[in-house]
């Protein structure tokens, strides 16, 4: 049987796999330890693989179906080499980026919240890193949602918040944007786990544009609140890229964001992601009194 550490890395989220080579299939046993352990801590890190494109898919397919990306976003590079990659880099090719999101500090998010389903999880997996910068923070969402005040979570109940992919566009209003373009989608603003029934905060920095069902005022200022919390350090671990590591995070229960790096040096990480077998839930607000807190 195989022998295999798990050790967490942060107080705040994510624990470590050590011990294993993924280059080689995992046992059942070993799938299912790793598994629970992701449910509970919400990122599983493995350090020092030597990967190819199509073990970083068979170490994915574990844990569920790995998704088709869709192509009118993709580069010529990325097209050629899978319908399932995104290349999250900087490196240029006759001047024109091989991959996505090069550059610079990107907010708090998870991943795809403004499809109808959004994406179960993302493995990224790190071959060249710069000298310093373009570390990703994660932050917990279970524990920012479970620490709101309760006077505050009774105000939200179980509203549905807005999600909008435009990255580009930091003052998301009702007037900055055309929703027949950017693709849309509302969901519970606390969302139920399907694995643990755990309520989650299900809104992001970068991606959510309004609270339904309050005016925009108080929109913002709930939002203002939320996106301040989850920036709160006590949630968060920020984890520093070493080539050969390969990230797996829970979208459906946390948000990322990404630190500034100098722009003359190579980043490259490769993304794969995982579809979600079940529908988004609502969950209900996380009651301090119902907690026995």
């Amino acid at each position: 049987m195989t022998n295999f550490e798990l050790r967490p890395i942060s107080d705040a989220i994510g624990v470590e796999v050590i011990g294993i080579d993924l280059r080689q299939p995992l046992k059942h046993e070993v799938v299912k330890e790793i598994e629970q352990a992701w449910y509970e801590h919400l990122i599983v890190l493995v350090r020092d693989q030597d990967l190819t494109l199509d073990q970083q898919h068979s170490y994915a397919s574990n844990f569920g179906k790995v998704a088709v990306r869709s192509q009118s976003s993709a580069t010529e590079h990325e097209k050629k080499t899978s319908n399932t990659l995104m290349l999250i880099t900087n490196v240029r090719e006759n001047g024109k980026p091989i991959g996505t999101l090069p550059d610079g500090e990107m907010m708090f998010h998870s991943d795809t919240p403004y499809y109808e389903r959004p994406l179960k999880a993302t493995l990224l997996y790190a071959i060249d890193i710069p000298s310093r910068g373009g570390n990703t923070l994660f932050s917990n969402s279970y524990r920012a949602a479970e620490t709101l005040p309760d006077d505050l979570k009774t105000r939200i109940g179980n509203r549905k918040a807005l999600h909008i992919y435009d990255y580009g566009n930091q003052n998301k209003t009702d007037d900055s944007y055309d929703k027949s373009i950017h693709p849309h989608f509302a969901h519970p603003v606390f969302r139920r786990h399907p694995e643990t029934g755990r309520s989650a905060l299900f809104v992001s920095e970068l991606m959510t544009e309004e609270i339904l069902g309050v005016s925009q005022q108080e929109s913002k200022e709930l939002l203002k609140i939320l996106f301040e919390h989850q920036r709160k350090q006590e949630f968060i671990y920020e984890h520093k890229w070493r080539p050969g590591d390969i990230l797996m995070w829970d979208n459906r229960c946390s948000v990322h964001a990404r630190t500034d790096f100098p722009r003359d040096e190579r980043r490259m990480l490769r993304r794969i992601t995982l579809e979600d077998e079940h529908p988004v839930l609502a969950g209900d607000p996380p009651m301090n009194d119902a907690m026995g807190s």
